[in-house]
Parts: structure tokens; sequence; C-alpha cells
């Protein structure tokens, strides 16, 4: 287990970074404790269709901007 303190991350955020591109599995402790662990993400590629529903949904916010009612942050996410 690659162990670093949470103040390792905070500065040398680009070397842990770096770290975890590489495909090291970082573990980040707190007072001693593990709080988090760092891991390289896996590629998702989006279907075409999944992409163009995507920029459709995006899109749909963008033109119909609602005139005197205040955005709420359920509005972004389905029922």
């Amino acid at each position: 287990m690659n162990a670093v303190t949470s103040r390792e991350v905070i500065h040398n955020f680009s070397a842990v970074a770096a770290r975890v591109a590489a495909g090291e599995e970082l573990t980040v402790t707190r007072y001693g404790k593990p709080v988090l662990k760092l891991v390289q993400l896996t590629d998702t590629a989006l279907s075409k269709t999944d992409r163009a529903a995507l920029v459709s949904k995006a899109l749909s916010f963008r033109m119909t901007a609602p005139y005197g009612k205040a955005f709420e942050r359920s509005d972004a996410y389905e029922e």
C-alpha cells in the first residue's frame, strides 16, 4: 500500500497526479488514518447515440431559458 499524507497531496499535487496517471494506486491519510484512495480512471467511451442524447439535453437547457423562474439544481436531473 502506497500511502501519502493529505499535506503531501496538497503541496505536491502535480507529482501525486503524475504517479496516479502512471497507474500507481495511492491511499491518502489524514492524521495517520486512510481517508481516500486515488486511482487512475478507466476510459469510458460514449456511443454516438448516448453522446447525441447528452448534447441535446444540454442544449435544451440552453434553449429554454426559464425567464422569471430561478434555476433549481433538481431541474438538471431526470426524475
